[in-house]
């Protein structure tokens, strides 16, 4: 064990890697040539071993014993011993019985040139090599190692500057010193750990937003702790990365469930040069898995497909505006529940998951999903986010959230949470939701490594799982039924006063109907019949009349008006007759009340509005203001204390002035401010 690669020796010998590559690039760039030469070493080392024991089996089994019989067998790309074929342009080192030259397109005879014998051309060589890689290999690297993602040729800077053949010879003699064959290495995740540093150490220079990088492996572990997938599981992760969280769920499965269980991993990934990663990392450890490329708000790669577990670190505060057209286009039905702003797209991917959990009498689904602060309170009654928050609210499908320590990532310091969403909720969770505190638990890192200052140790994110598991309250948990985070949003007209609490009110033209009029104004005496006749003559005068106003009427009622007689002013366009007069009416304001759906809204209003009010219309909104529910009030300080505090501290200014030598000069504090 002592001579196994570890993960510090691993990480020892990808940064001397990277100084190879200083000045070639940005040191964010650093990671896709190393992570290429890396798969290419590795694939190359197992190839070997896989060889090897083909020829065993072929000479000791089968008896094959003429070399050139035996030599096609293990040339054979099929066989079952390999799980990937490294054909002869792509090997790093010459084999047995592989032949020293070949024949060109030419006719000519060429020395075969193997990776760690490269003295010139070397991005060229390298280029070709991970092409005829992913060529004997399509079913498993189609579109991997595309130039598009790794080109060794590639220009940098303003000075279309190649790495030269200079800094890739020593990269290829670099890799030469380390055999990375499965038997050499203390812990199998070779790619993600490779990766992860990588990203820790080199990616503060790349820009990126918040949410766009490699999700810690404490986060990693406490996600997958949370959700606990069972064994036979499907797993998905929509934003799957470079693989991380699908190779820590199926580690989760072996080790604490069934070694033999049958795992099977889905994802999908954006950005081109990340799939490549996660689909070679995942192929390597020989899992089941299938990730596909595109993005997963337009293009999903997993359409009409279920998972047993989802778990997810999506881009978060990124705007999704420029492809909303496309997105809302190909929802199918995903995101017609609502629609969050279009500068933060993040839940989004909570909808998307959730289309994809089973239904509950199939045994359901359970997603974990990392989110910061917005999706718990943005957006006001009626909004996107608000009616994704009542979708997943109203069908009890939200089982807790846990707030995570700031600083947790390496691009950012924003407060986050874990979202825990299922539909096979246990009986006892029903109707509940469990908030979880645990923005506490961390501890300091010995050195920061960008905006990471903080980790979560083993203990505390067994301390947070302990939490969740119990589903009691305390200090660090609360319990909370659906409709204490439901409110009403009500719309009032508050009726103004004068200084004499008398009603305010102003002039208002309305229309009358011809066919309310009897039912409008008080007809009593043969003049009122006569007039009315006269108003209601399409043929007669233009003209005012003066009636008496039925206060029972629809238009009294509905305009609040006090006024006991009304002027109709009647005007005639050919056979169109107007109708028209001005009321005073009560001057109404407009105002909005917030009022929590569980309190008696006529009783808080009663309460909290002072002025005459009407209300005009309701909406339901959901936000979950979770730092209110943990909120610790600290009462201020005793006055003496604190200035006893200040008193000490201007003795001890005084004593540090006499050391320095100020000790004739009477001065106190309130001096201080005016030296010059």
């Amino acid at each position: 064990m002592a001579n196994k690669i570890s993960l510090s020796r691993l990480e020892t010998f990808l940064f001397d890697a990277c100084d190879i590559l200083r000045g070639n690039m940005d040191a964010s760039e650093y990671k896709e040539y190393i992570i290429s030469m890396l798969f290419l070493k590795r694939v190359n080392d197992q190839f070997e071993v896989h060889r090897d024991r083909r020829k065993k089996t072929l000479t000791d089994m089968r008896g094959v014993s003429d070399p050139e019989i035996l030599y096609g067998e293990l040339e054979r790309q099929n066989a079952p011993e390999y799980d990937f074929f490294v054909p002869l342009a792509a090997r790093w080192k010459s084999l047995d019985g592989d032949p020293e030259y070949y024949t060109d397109s030419e006719g000519k005879q060429q020395l075969h040139q193997f990776i760690k014998d490269l003295t010139e051309e070397i991005g060229d060589h390298i280029n070709k090599a991970l092409s005829a890689l992913q060529d004997a290999n399509l079913d498993k690297l189609d579109g991997v190692f595309n130039q598009d993602n790794i080109n060794f040729n590639k220009t940098f800077g303003k000075n279309n500057k190649q790495i030269s053949d200079e800094d890739l010879r020593k990269l290829i003699q670099h890799f030469n010193r380390m055999n990375l064959r499965d038997d050499n290495l203390e812990f199998p995740d070779l790619m993600g750990a490779a990766y992860e540093y990588l990203i820790k150490h080199f990616a503060d220079s790349a820009g990126k937003k918040a949410g766009e990088f490699y999700t810690p492996n404490e986060i990693v572990k406490l996600l997958v702790n949370i959700l606990e997938p069972g064994e036979k599981a499907e797993i998905y992760d929509p934003t799957v990365g470079s693989g991380g969280m699908l190779s820590a769920a199926k580690e989760f499965i072996e080790e604490k469930i069934n070694p033999n269980a049958k795992v099977v991993l889905y994802g999908q990934e954006v950005n081109d040069k990340t799939w490549a990663v996660a689909q070679a990392d995942l192929l390597l450890k020989g899992e089941t898995a299938y990730i596909t490329k595109g993005d997963t708000l337009y293009e999903d790669g997993a359409a009409g497909e279920q998972f047993d577990f989802m778990l997810s670190n999506p881009p978060y505060g990124k705007s999704w505006k420029k492809i909303q057209k496309k997105v809302l286009a190909n929802s199918n039905g995903r995101f017609d529940v609502g629609q969050p702003r279009s500068s933060d797209g993040q839940l989004l991917f909570t909808l998307h998951m959730i289309s994809k959990m089973k239904p509950a009498e199939l045994g359901g689904s359970a997603i974990a999903i990392v989110h910061n602060g917005s999706p718990l309170f943005s957006g006001d009654a009626g909004s996107g986010e608000s009616e994704i928050r009542r979708y997943v609210l109203e069908n009890d499908w939200l089982e807790a959230i846990v707030a995570l320590p700031t600083d947790l990532f390496y691009n950012t310091g924003i407060a986050t949470y874990i979202w825990l969403v299922r539909n096979n909720k246990p009986e006892k969770r029903k109707g509940k939701i469990q908030l979880i505190d645990a923005s506490g638990f961390w501890k300091p890192m010995k050195r920061s490594l960008g905006n990471k200052r903080r980790r979560i140790d083993e203990e505390q994110i067994r301390e947070i799982i302990d939490i969740h598991k119990a589903f009691e309250p305390g200090p660090y948990s609360k319990i909370f039924e659906l409709e204490d985070f439901a409110f009403r949003k009500v719309f009032l007209d508050l009726e103004e006063t004068d200084e004499n609490g008398k009603p305010i009110t102003e002039e208002k033209e309305v229309t009358l109907a011809q066919n309310k009029l009897d039912d409008t104004l008080l007809i009593k005496t043969a003049d009122d019949k006569k007039r009315l006749a006269e108003l209601k003559d399409k043929k007669g005068k233009e003209g005012e009349f003066t009636f008496n106003l039925n206060p029972e009427s629809e238009l009294a009622t509905k305009q609040k008006t006090a006024d006991t007689s009304i002027t109709i002013r009647k005007t005639l366009d050919g056979n169109k007759l107007g109708l028209k007069a001005i009321i005073n009416v009560p001057k109404m304001v407009k105002d909005t009340e917030y009022i929590p759906w569980k309190d008696d809204k006529e009783a808080f209003l009663q309460k909290e509005v002072e002025k005459k009010w009407e209300i005009t219309k309701e909406e339901k909104g959901y936000e979950i203001p979770f730092t209110k529910h943990f909120y610790v009030y600290q009462p201020l300080r005793e006055a003496s204390l604190v200035t006893n505090e200040i008193a000490a501290l201007e003795n001890e200014n005084l004593e540090l002035m006499k050391q320095l030598g100020l000790n004739g000069i009477n001065l106190t504090m309130a001096d201080l401010p005016q030296l010059k």
